[in-house]
């Protein structure tokens, strides 16, 4: 699937509630890596999707490309406490290639009070020349940045204001990539952590094309004719092609890649349970393209059995009666939901 820009603008409403003012969804020329190598044709893009989405105003909240970015969990000590910056960029300086002068840092704090006399933060280091072209980039396209972000807060502002999720769970959220994925595990108003995992779409075909004997292409056709639920009930449209032997034979085929997805999510879970002292509920989103995979959420929740959902619609927290929402499917709301993230900022009471 080719990648996509994403722009999203919220409103308040009349009432005090959040609306989708517009929102916009872009593929990329070619691939995200060599958009970003191309300062005219980011800018290109970005202007043709502003014009076609009808935002109003300059100002704008963004993320820097997942691969401009390296994202960590760091401990130090507690006797840092009102020195956090210099403690934490001292540490960096063994973690990141050449000079830590060379680096835009920034850090959440995960763990405020001292264990075992540390505390935890999350922190997150982008080359300086990365963040400067894009920040030009973004302003040759006409927009003034008021924040930059990493994508793991704005997946955790949107999980904190979502309608449905119940705040005292543990959440995390896959974020499923071409050929990695992200798990950002969120407690109430707390980020706690944020992965990177060797599990993405690519993956699962590249196991599905290897034991069949098959081109790429071939195996995305089959697993997204005939999906992943062997007892699925066939839908009045879209699975006129379904054969339940085959879902099954494909279940057995990508079944260990999936187990090795969610022993990662476990360890997320044990991490998150260290941190609350257990008693959470647990929560597991799934976004992207893959979520939309025939069968694989049942997959998915038959392995771990847990329930296990897709970002939809319903954890938007958009009021129900505005105009704009009515158009707007689970697909691309999982799709959209970091930009909504990113929106939101300013929009909360608390924040």
């Amino acid at each position: 699937m080719q990648g996509q820009v994403h722009l999203v603008q919220l409103k308040r409403l009349a009432d005090g509630g959040i609306g989708l003012h517009t929102r916009v969804s872009m593929a990329y020329p070619g691939s995200r890596a060599e958009l970003m190598d191309s300062p005219a044709a980011f800018r290109k893009l970005l202007r043709r999707a502003l014009r076609t989405g009808g935002f109003r105003g300059r100002h704008a909240v963004s993320a820097m490309p997942a691969e401009q970015l390296r994202i960590m969990s760091v401990s130090y000590p507690a006797s840092a406490a009102g020195n956090e910056s210099a403690s934490i960029v001292k540490l960096m300086a063994d973690r990141v290639d050449g000079q830590v002068s060379d680096y835009v840092i920034d850090y959440v704090g995960i763990r405020l009070s001292s264990r075992d006399g540390e505390r935890l933060a999350l922190v997150a280091a982008s080359r300086l020349e990365h963040v400067t072209r894009y920040l030009e980039n973004l302003r040759c396209a006409g927009l003034q940045v008021d924040f930059l972000e990493i994508g793991p807060l704005a997946i955790k502002r949107l999980i904190e204001s979502g309608p449905t999720i119940k705040r005292q769970n543990n959440v995390v959220v896959v974020n499923v990539g071409e050929t990695e994925s992200h798990l950002t595990t969120v407690l109430g108003r707390r980020l706690l952590a944020d992965q990177a995992v060797n599990f993405g779409e690519s993956v699962i075909i590249r196991a599905i094309a290897g034991a069949l004997n098959l081109t790429q292409d071939v195996a995305r056709e089959l697993v997204l004719t005939h999906g992943l639920d062997p007892v699925r009930k066939k839908s009045p449209v879209g699975d006129s092609g379904f054969d339940g032997g085959t879902a099954a034979t494909l279940v057995e085929i990508v079944k260990p890649e999936f187990l090795k997805l969610l022993r990662e999510i476990d360890r997320a879970f044990l991490f998150a349970d260290s941190e609350s002292h257990g008693g959470a509920g647990k929560t597991v989103f799934i976004v992207g393209a893959m979520a939309l995979w025939p069968g694989v959420l049942s997959l998915l929740s038959n392995l771990a059995k847990m329930p296990i959902e897709s970002l939809s619609r319903s954890q938007m927290p958009f009021a129900e009666h505005a105009e704009s929402v009515a158009t707007l499917n689970d697909q691309q709301a999982a799709e959209i939901s970091t930009a909504v993230g990113l929106a939101l900022r300013g929009m909360l009471s608390d924040e």
